[in-house]
């Protein structure tokens, strides 16, 4: 069994501590998946506090790819294979052209930029086999969201043997459906499988706009996110290997969507209901009576060589309404991911704002002068400091109320007229102050610290 386990991360890029020490799939003994507490004691017209975080559906899921993403599984991988290091094993599948190509995903990290990537291994080449490294310049300029982009190729010894590395976006949490199909997580509603079909059609009229091919496409070499979201995940590794044996181009790329017909089949075939006995023939695949009449047009359109040529305009023609059902479903996941983008952004200048405060309250100043964050506007600020952070209550204890914090620094970053109590601890002194006042103290105090040309804005 492979055990998890965390390296230092030689790119620098910052990664929260709870995320990656995640003990469970779905975060259950994380702090980080606590659902942020409920506040039935505030005004009618004030929001409550989940109202300013991320939906915390979304925040499981971004915070399950961290994890999968920054985690390190043991294996008897090199450390480091070309500019990319910690490498980790994701799956091997067996894809079928010509003939069939045992193909390794390895998540690794690149040295250069610190992003993630799939290396695409495929082992053992021949030593007079010489791999056609120059076709991954047109691969690089195929862009869709359904295709795993392809960002260069080459050969390594580091394996121990000859092999042929194509990289590859890398996709957290996706993986083929082979592996999805027999870990039972693909659904079986005709609406996913119409999703299925709409997705590959525009991953392979970008493909064949580009004037090339997949020759590779079938059940082993699609990815599959939790999402639901495809991903063709080999672009580039026949054209590297030159595995096709088509006489040109156009019979490549009719292959390429007949094959979206077998990774119907292939589906389909889970149900018994969905598999047609003849006697004296082996058994068919057909849809069954479940599924629309549309939906079994267009099965009979991709697997019967009903027409000789089959078109993305005829796919489109016969999925109907159903590509807009598609696009809707975009548009929703972007309004969501936009909604809590904005959330996300007015947090980010709430942590400038505290990032400020906390560099001038309880500090010396340049010149070593222990008193400076007690005097002037710093007073003020450690006031506002204690205001907002160490309330207490009428006997005594503390008290944490996240809509309290969170509502004062939105008045605090927007400069509100409104004014505000604040007491010294000794409760000896009392000064009452506007938002604006302690913004521009906090901004003040903070200038004085830090040159303006270094200044966060």
């Amino acid at each position: 069994m492979q055990t998890s386990k965390m390296i230092p991360d030689l790119s620098l890029v910052a990664i929260d501590s709870k995320v990656a020490t995640s003990t469970t799939q779905d975060g259950s003994g994380d702090d980080y998946f606590m659902k942020l507490p409920q506040n039935n004691s505030q005004t009618p017209h004030m929001q409550p506090v989940g109202y300013f975080a991320i939906d915390e559906n979304l925040r499981r899921a971004l915070a399950r790819e961290m994890h999968t993403t920054y985690s390190v599984d043991d294996s008897e991988l090199p450390f480091q294979v070309h500019n990319y290091y910690s490498l980790s094993p994701l799956e091997t599948v067996e894809a079928y052209t010509p003939g069939s190509v045992k193909q390794q995903a390895i998540k690794a990290q690149s040295i250069s930029d610190g992003r993630h990537y799939t290396l695409n291994r495929i082992a053992g080449l021949q030593s007079g086999q010489k791999p056609e490294l120059g076709v991954i310049d047109q691969w690089r300029q195929v862009q869709n969201p359904n295709v795993a982009h392809v960002y260069e190729a080459f050969i390594t010894h580091a394996f121990g043997d000859n092999s042929l590395v194509v990289v590859h976006d890398y996709k957290p949490l996706a993986a083929s459906l082979v592996s999805k199909i027999a870990e039972n997580q693909v659904p079986a509603s005709e609406g996913f499988l119409w999703s299925i079909v709409l997705q590959l059609t525009s991953a392979l009229s970008a493909i064949h706009a580009a004037g090339l091919a997949v020759h590779m496409l079938d059940a082993a070499t699609v990815l599959l996110s939790p999402t639901n979201r495809v991903y063709i995940g080999s672009g580039g590794l026949a054209d590297v290997l030159s595995m096709h044996i088509s006489p040109s181009i156009e019979v490549s790329q009719q292959s390429d969507l007949r094959s979206v017909g077998q990774i119907l089949r292939v589906l389909l075939n889970r149900n018994p209901e969905n598999v047609v006995a003849v006697q004296g023939q082996p058994p068919m695949v057909m849809p069954g009576l479940a599924y629309s009449a549309e939906f079994k047009e267009l099965f009979r359109y991709l697997n019967h060589h009903v027409t000789p040529v089959i078109t993305v305009e005829d796919i489109l023609r016969l999925a109907g309404s159903r590509v807009l059902a598609e696009l809707d479903a975009a548009r929703r996941e972007t309004d969501l991911l936009l909604d809590n983008l904005r959330l996300e952004m007015a947090n980010g200048r709430l942590v400038r704002l505290l990032c400020k405060m906390n560099f001038i309250t309880e500090r010396e100043d340049s010149a070593g002068d222990s008193k400076w964050s007690e005097t002037g506007d710093r007073y003020l600020v450690k006031l506002f400091r204690d205001y907002v952070f160490h309330m207490v209550d009428e006997s005594g204890r503390p008290v944490a109320n996240m809509a309290h914090v969170v509502g004062n620094l939105n008045k605090l970053d927007a400069g509100s007229p409104e004014k505000v109590m604040l007491m010294s601890r000794d409760e000896k002194s009392c000064l009452v102050v506007s938002y604006s006042e302690v913004k521009r103290c906090i901004e003040g105090a903070y200038q004085e610290l830090v040159p303006p040309a270094q200044a966060w804005k």
